[in-house]
């Protein structure tokens, strides 16, 4: 079968089309034909930084969704032909990859494989921060990112929580995106200071919450935007690791009770998999009745590179899917 694979650690051009066996089933697993298979900005930091258990060559990609070819030993509710949305560790930019049954779900009718395959690494973050951090109508929301997939899912999640929400971006195009996402305010960090709108827009309060995908040599300004007892969750490095300073002085040094949470969907995953299926069902309604707006672009499976070079240089909104050309 076709794939793409991570031959070294390196740039965009160390992802490479090859041919490959196709993968084993085992029991308890499901082997999927995939029809689309979404781009994580995990997926690049895998590819440049390398992985946990993953040692060039190999395939990358969590997200995928596509119809069951083989159903493994002992599992049960799934036949060959099923629609089907997986999550794995890795193998999902393939033709066909192999899923935990425990962690697929059947894809409704009403549901594309492209939408399907835009939801479990980037929707189930968006949902499951939002039910364990308990935002509701008196939260005050500050999203970093607000155009990508976790800031689009975020956007459409706490309009319905009657969240006051607030985006950043970094350019007017992105902005326009943020607020089709359900955004009641949106910045332009570019053109303007993020900490003194936060606090004009939140009457001098400050946010309860700031989810940061970021971090990096800004990561003070998160910290900053929060009000006393706030929470800067940090669940991305898209700009690098936060400098110890920052920690030192923006968080121990602040003296005004902050919070630092950090956040990992594979820790969620495996402890409580019973929730898959109900934050699914959350994503595909949102995106059904058009409450979650996501923008979607595909490529073929062999502009994996491409796909990869144009995240690390800011230049998409919403999501990337990869099609596979069986499909």
């Amino acid at each position: 079968m076709k794939a793409i694979q991570v031959t070294a650690i390196g740039g965009p051009e160390v992802l490479k089309a090859v041919e490959v066996p196709e993968p084993e089933v085992a029991p308890g697993t499901l082997r999927v034909r995939n029809r689309a298979i979404g781009v994580n900005f995990h997926d690049v930091q895998s590819r440049r930084r390398g992985a946990r258990g993953q040692t060039p060559p190999f395939i990358p990609g969590t997200d995928f969704a596509g119809e069951v070819e083989v159903v493994g030993e002992g599992v049960e509710g799934f036949a060959e032909g099923d629609r089907v949305l997986g999550i794995s560790p890795a193998g999902a930019y393939a033709e066909k990859s192999v899923v935990p049954a425990v962690l697929a779900v059947p894809i409704p009718d009403w549901i594309s494989y492209e939408q399907a395959a835009a939801c479990p690494v980037a929707g189930l973050t968006a949902c499951f921060m939002i039910r364990d951090h308990g935002v509701g109508e008196a939260t005050n929301v500050v999203v970093h990112g607000a155009a990508g997939s976790v800031g689009c899912f975020l956007g459409g999640l706490l309009a319905e929580r009657r969240a006051l929400s607030i985006g950043l971006v970094s350019s007017e195009s992105k902005a326009e995106v943020a607020r089709r996402a359900g955004y009641l305010h949106v910045i332009n960090y570019r053109l303007e200071d993020p900490v003194a709108r936060v606090r004009h827009i939140t009457a001098s309060a400050g946010a309860d919450l700031v989810y940061d995908s970021v971090a990096g040599p800004g990561f003070a300004r998160s910290f900053e935007m929060c009000r006393a007892g706030g929470t800067v969750v940090l669940f991305g490095h898209a700009a690098g690791d936060p400098p110890r300073e920052v920690l030192e002085e923006s968080f121990l040094g602040a003296a005004r009770n902050l919070g630092l949470r950090t956040y990992f969907l594979g820790t969620i995953l495996f402890s409580d998999p019973q929730s898959i299926r109900g934050a699914y069902a959350t994503l595909f309604e949102g995106l059904s009745s058009g409450r979650i707006f996501l923008p979607i672009e595909t490529l073929p499976l062999e502009g994996a590179a491409h796909a990869h070079a144009r995240i690390e240089s800011q230049q998409t909104v919403g999501k990337l899917i990869l099609l596979p050309s069986s499909s």
